[in-house]
């Protein structure tokens, strides 16, 4: 199993950088409060932004260690950010399971015929066999609150990956109501499983 908490980035045909807000203190996630912590893809001479002709696994990717500091990247060094095209490179054939605990990590650029390019079929290429992807923006606490429960419930109790997608969805709801915080869907609905499952 891969599990990465990050940031995800998806840049649609507008190609605008990419701020990564943080959703902490129970912010709507559509609305996020708080500093944004990095400005993802700034524009720079050495790595301009993918352009509408570029392959389209290039506007979609994660934001991991030294994403903060990209832009004192020398061209060729490491620059924190792992897009789409770069996972496809990867052998990912013996993981089961990678969980994206990202926002957006299930959008891509849709090409007629093609389906959707973005982190779900990079990782799909890349041979995963399930890949959980958010839809949406997601409340940094609601995200963890629903990763507990779902591992609780796929490695704790055994039960199957779309049992405890859909255990997980539940327990969140549930608890958020007890704690008598909002259970609109963007809290408790935005992660999903895609893939073979048994």
């Amino acid at each position: 199993m891969l599990h990465l908490a990050t940031h995800g980035f998806f840049l649609g045909a507008e190609r605008k950088p990419v701020e990564v807000a943080s959703t902490r203190g129970g912010a709507s996630p559509k609305l996020p409060k708080g500093e944004p912590l990095v400005d993802v893809l700034e524009p720079r001479a050495e790595l301009p932004l993918p352009g509408p002709d570029d392959h389209p696994l290039l506007c979609s990717g994660l934001a991991l260690a030294g994403a903060n500091r990209r832009s004192e990247a020398r061209p060729g060094e490491e620059d924190g950010i792992l897009t789409a095209e770069e996972i496809v490179m990867l052998d990912l054939s013996r993981v089961e399971l990678a969980v994206l605990s990202a926002c957006d990590t299930g959008l891509g650029q849709v090409q007629a015929g093609e389906g959707v390019f973005g982190l779900r079929r990079a990782f799909e290429l890349a041979g995963v066999e399930t890949v959980i992807m958010s839809l949406w923006k997601v409340d940094d606490r609601a995200a963890e609150q629903w990763m507990k429960h779902f591992h609780s419930s796929w490695r704790g109790r055994g039960e199957s990956i779309p049992e405890a997608v859909r255990a997980a969805s539940l327990a969140t709801r549930e608890e958020r109501r007890e704690r008598g915080q909002s259970t609109h869907p963007s809290f408790w609905a935005a992660f999903v499983a895609v893939g073979g499952w048994r």
